[in-house]
């Protein structure tokens, strides 16, 4: 499954970008004076060649959108954009208010500001129609990456965030079983850190995010799954 963030160009002579989604990239505007628009991943930053005053700017270091590959498709999620992001597809229009996420696993395009508009779209995912087929057309090795990664986004994003991803690396934990001990020893750990993540939700201690201690537990976990999966596939 290939997941990609698409722009058009305003300039006659300009070109699509097209910015792979295979970890969290965030969509932004440069506090310049520019009102250059670009998508932020963990390696680079990628102008988007469109410019719009009404796209929010960073507050805090974190983007007002962000999109993270999800075994699904994509997850878009609204950080705190000072316009709803819109969600539109071939069949509904959707709203995210500030702190609001949904799953695209189609073709959609983003409204953005007031007016700017992006497409997300997710190739190779087949829709609800082979749902099953999806998942075993791709070799365990590189789901467990995918999840990995959106893990390692999702730590910095929010509890709900995290638990959401948890809960599918757990998924595909019981449907993707090796015979190791350290395969056992990642379906505790997995096992235990959703019932914490459960009661931080929750409980008498209900946060909103997690701290550098949970991040780099995440992190630790997110290696694990990757390096097993990895080894299995030689």
């Amino acid at each position: 499954m290939n997941r990609y963030l698409l722009s058009e160009p305003t300039a006659a002579d300009g070109e699509t970008t097209r910015v792979p989604i295979d970890s969290r990239v965030g969509i932004y505007r440069r506090g310049d004076g520019s009102k250059a628009i670009v998508a932020e991943t963990a390696d680079e930053q990628i102008d988007l060649g469109v410019r719009d005053a009404t796209v929010s700017r960073k507050t805090n270091g974190r983007p007002p959108v962000a999109l993270s590959p999800i075994s699904r498709g994509i997850s878009v999620r609204n950080h705190g954009s000072t316009n709803p992001v819109t969600l539109s597809t071939n069949l509904r229009t959707h709203k995210l208010t500030a702190g609001d996420a949904a799953a695209i696993t189609d073709d959609c395009r983003l409204t953005i500001g007031l007016s700017l508009t992006l497409r997300a779209t997710v190739e190779g995912g087949g829709g609800r129609q082979d749902g099953q087929a999806r998942s075993a057309g791709v070799r365990p090795a590189a789901h467990a990456r995918t999840l990995a990664n959106t893990l390692r986004a999702a730590s910095d994003d929010s509890v709900a965030e995290t638990r959401g991803v948890i809960n599918e690396l757990r998924t595909f934990l019981q449907e993707h079983p090796l015979e190791s001990s350290e395969y056992e020893a990642v379906c505790s750990q997995v096992d235990r850190i959703e019932q914490r993540l459960e009661s931080k939700a929750g409980g008498l201690h209900r946060t909103e995010s997690l701290d550098e201690e949970w991040q780099s537990e995440l992190a630790v976990v997110s290696d694990r799954v990757e390096n097993i999966y990895a080894r299995s596939d030689r």
